[in-house]
């Protein structure tokens, strides 16, 4: 049976430290924010609203259940918005829709959430633009989405369960689904992949149909509750964040289950891997990063190492013996960048060198400093670094063994400029002791953080045979 994530969560670091709200980016600027996709909109409508502080409007511009009105505190109708104000100023949250009819409460034409918003007793508004007859994703017809023009943030919607059965079962329009994935309509028993879902959400006629120009988009992965849906959500994102054309549209994907106490797990943002392979290695007498490992050599194992981890990019930095280093970034698959002042400029340069080349408008919201003669670090330690950071527990997050603080080292965009301006001589971690109280160590039970191959004899005792 799978672990349930909520026990998981309980003993890791920074669990939980994302209310909805902070997740999706929304503060104290008036957001009109609207929901397509399938997977849980309406409980995300009510969650959020119930989460904003100030005055909150929620509505439709399609339809919504008329039992589901039972979840707000206080209703109002299109037709009549005179009892508005004093219903906000009673409840703090109001649900305005259109006529009622039957089982079904009708939408509000497209032009009023703008008008709503304009309101000065009105902070945020909350539009359910999408339907999907209770099903984890959905692809839109033509008629869809309904999103206002003035919306700020579109959150696209789907539930992690959209992978647990036939495509039948789990889409609005399967075969529209399957168009917009690239696959003919097949067989009932079809199921999607994660590559699938991060294809749907992203897509142009998918989950960023009728996105106005200007506004941001963070899908939301939805209904993760067990580890096993956790590791699935962490591809569907990934493969997201990898997709060049989303990067100036999506800044980060949402992963939680907004139905229970602790509705989002993780914020997921781009993480660069940057793996230094510049020096000379004067201790080790040749250079360490281009010694046999296994079946490769030790730049090749780490390479691996981080390609295996949910790192969005790898990047490595080349000096002396460049072109050995670069073939074999090469043959990997992984960009590579020269450092000019490897002889002189020891580790900073290098790093430098990698951050100037991931300034705006690279999309890189962080970067995972790697040394190319870490061979012994997994992807399993690299993912708890990663995972602290998407919980939210800080921009500069270091491993610890035992007391001692090793590598690698997570270092978010705002250090980027301060990293820049560090002089030659300095070293990277001239930066960590600038920011004790901002650096959050993070106990890992494996002394590879701490393990370099600085000699031929601490190479011989490691490496595989």
């Amino acid at each position: 049976m799978c672990q349930t994530l909520g026990l998981v969560m309980a003993v890791e670091a920074a669990a939980g430290a994302y209310d909805l709200p902070a997740a999706l980016g929304i503060g104290q600027t008036p957001e009109l924010v609207a929901m397509v996709g399938g997977g849980g909109k309406t409980s995300l409508l009510f969650a959020l609203g119930r989460m904003l502080p100030g005055r909150v409007v929620m509505t439709t511009t399609t339809r919504i259940f008329a039992a589901q009105m039972k979840l707000a505190a206080a209703v109002c109708l299109a037709a009549d918005l005179s009892s508005l104000a004093q219903k906000l100023d009673a409840h703090g949250r109001v649900l305005v829709v259109g006529e009622v009819a039957g089982e079904k409460a009708f939408g509000v034409p497209p032009d009023l959430p703008a008008r709503l918003l304009a309101r000065p007793d009105v902070d945020h508004v909350l539009v359910e633009a999408d339907g999907s007859r209770m099903r984890p994703i959905k692809a839109p017809a033509a008629h869809e989405p309904v999103i206002p023009p003035e919306t700020t943030l579109v959150i696209p919607v789907a539930g992690i369960d959209a992978l647990a059965a036939p495509l039948a079962q789990v889409a609005h329009r399967p075969e529209l689904v399957l168009a917009l994935i690239g696959h003919a309509y097949a067989a009932i028993p079809q199921r999607l992949t994660e590559a699938d879902i991060a294809v749907l959400l992203a897509h142009p006629q998918g989950g960023m149909k009728g996105v106005p120009e200007k506004a941001r988009v963070i899908p939301l992965l939805n209904k993760v509750q067990t580890t096993d849906q956790l590791r699935a959500a962490r591809q569907i994102a990934r493969h997201i964040l990898c997709q060049r054309p989303t990067a100036r549209r999506i800044p980060q994907v949402v992963i939680g289950a907004v139905k229970t106490e602790q509705p989002v797990h993780e914020v997921q943002r781009r993480v660069t891997a940057v793996i230094l392979a510049a020096g000379e290695s004067k201790r080790m007498g040749q250079p360490k990063q281009l010694l046999p490992w296994g079946d490769t050599t030790v730049l090749g194992q780490t390479i691996r190492h981080v390609q295996a981890a949910t790192v969005h990019e790898v990047m490595v930095v080349s000096g002396y013996e460049a072109e050995k280093v670069e073939a074999i970034a090469a043959a990997a698959g992984v960009a590579a960048v020269h450092n000019a002042h490897y002889a002189t400029g020891e580790m900073l340069s290098s790093l430098q060198t990698a951050v100037h080349h991931l300034r705006p408008p690279h999309p890189a919201e962080a970067i995972l400093v790697m040394l190319a003669d870490q061979p012994m670090v997994t992807p399993a330690t690299l993912d708890e670094l990663l995972a602290a950071y998407w919980r939210g527990a800080g921009d500069l997050i270091a491993p610890v063994y035992n007391g001692r603080r090793g590598n690698p080292v997570l270092i978010g965009r705002r250090y980027f400029a301060e990293l820049l301006a560090l002089p030659p001589g300095e070293a990277p971690r001239a930066l960590l002791q600038r920011h004790k109280t901002d650096l959050v160590l993070l106990p890992v039970d494996t002394d590879s953080v701490v393990q370099d191959l600085d000699s031929p004899e601490v190479y011989e005792r490691l490496r595989p045979l």
